[in-house]
């Protein structure tokens, strides 16, 4: 019971990240990272107009420091989104250089003396929120929270801050109205209430992502999610140029257990099969479940000879494993495999798996429990 509650207060709070959402929280990224410059260019013309109008106001030049900093920063933040490089590093980064720059701004203005701006400023409170929102776009929940977190504790600070140093009295030492930590707790609650709402979508649409990208069965990619993958990973090999591997891999004498001990049986080979790959093989690496025993898999930046070595080693450590049944009785699953290489053996997705196929299928004919890396 206790190990329960603990399991779902983990996934509230902290929730587990699927690998094969990366592909998607890129491609958000990218989309974060166009707005981040939209957005200073956008915050940057208000900053010259208050600055020409009102040259002793701090709050144009400050604006415009800024705009052309997020400007300076994400150029190359979007250049490595681009690529498709950084991963979750990536992500935090930009999560904790949103949020910064918009408490960098109201402490410039604490600094300046124009505190009141600083604490009812609309653009700053509204760009916090955008920043926490905007997090849903990674597909990444422990990002979304780490922002309304980081929000709500750097905007606190701030003015924890200037009460300690005395900076919220005016020239008269009357006390700035609304300065107290007391009166920004509302601020604080709207800021979480956003997070909350940002996690509920960013849950949500993970769900659905999921949904349509799995094998119910396996929780392994399925065959479209494959295909998208692999043209993306194929690409990025052709820029960096260095090989990739695609395999085939088919369970060997697959529908004797189905005949012998029942479909329910196949399902527990078919699960404790894709359970061991998926222990054995990197987090880099793409595993999909095609169809019936059948399975694809991508050895991103992988040498042929390298991916016929792991594939021998997944096989050693299936002759280890015996799946038990729910009759009790065991069985050793064993599997062929055939392997393609970028770009000796092609360059497009659906010619490298059917030079792997072919491989596979000599692999069959020869005996299986093999894997055949040359045609």
């Amino acid at each position: 019971m206790l190990a329960r509650v603990d399991g779902n207060i983990r996934r509230i709070f902290w929730p587990t990240q699927e690998p094969e959402l990366a592909d998607a929280g890129r491609a958000g990224e990218v989309v974060i990272a166009q707005g981040r410059l939209f957005v200073a260019t956008l915050l940057a013309l208000p900053g010259v107009i208050t600055w020409v109008r009102s040259p002793h106001n701090l709050q144009g030049p400050i604006g415009i420091a800024l705009a052309l900093v997020a400007t300076g920063v994400g150029f190359p933040i979007l250049r490595r989104a681009h690529r498709g490089e950084g991963g979750n590093y990536l992500g935090l980064s930009s999560v904790v250089l949103d949020v910064t720059l918009v408490t960098l701004y109201q402490l410039l203005l604490v600094l300046g003396g124009d505190v009141d701006s600083a604490l009812h400023s609309r653009i700053t409170f509204t760009l916090y929120a955008l920043a926490i929102t905007v997090s849903a776009l990674r597909y990444n929940g422990r990002l979304v929270r780490i922002a309304g977190v980081l929000a709500v504790g750097e905007y606190l600070g701030l003015i924890a801050w200037a009460n300690a140093t005395g900076r919220v009295y005016d020239a008269l030492g009357h006390r700035i109205p609304g300065s107290g930590l007391r009166s920004q707790v509302e601020y604080s609650i709207i800021l979480l209430i956003a997070t909350a709402l940002a996690a509920v979508i960013v849950d949500r649409a993970q769900v659905l992502r999921l949904s349509g990208i799995r094998d119910p069965l396996t929780r392994l990619a399925n065959r479209g999610y494959f295909h998208e993958r692999a043209h993306e990973e194929l690409a990025r090999t052709a820029r960096n140029s260095r090989p990739s591997t695609i395999a085939m891999l088919d369970i060997d004498h697959f529908k004797a257990v189905n005949d012998s001990h029942g479909h329910a049986a196949g399902d527990l080979v078919l699960v404790s099969f894709a359970s061991v790959l998926r222990s054995t093989l990197r987090a880099s690496d793409l595993l999909a479940r095609l169809g019936g025993e059948e399975f694809a898999l991508l050895l991103p930046e992988t040498s042929l000879e390298h991916a016929r070595v792991t594939l021998d080693a997944i096989r050693a450590t299936l002759r280890e494993t015996h799946v038990v049944l729910a009759n009790g009785k065991t069985v050793q699953v064993t599997f062929s495999a055939g392997i393609a290489v970028w770009p000796e053996d092609g360059t497009g997705v659906l010619r490298l798996l059917q030079v792997a196929d072919d491989r596979l299928l000599a692999g069959k004919r020869g005996g299986r429990d093999t894997v055949v890396a040359i045609g």
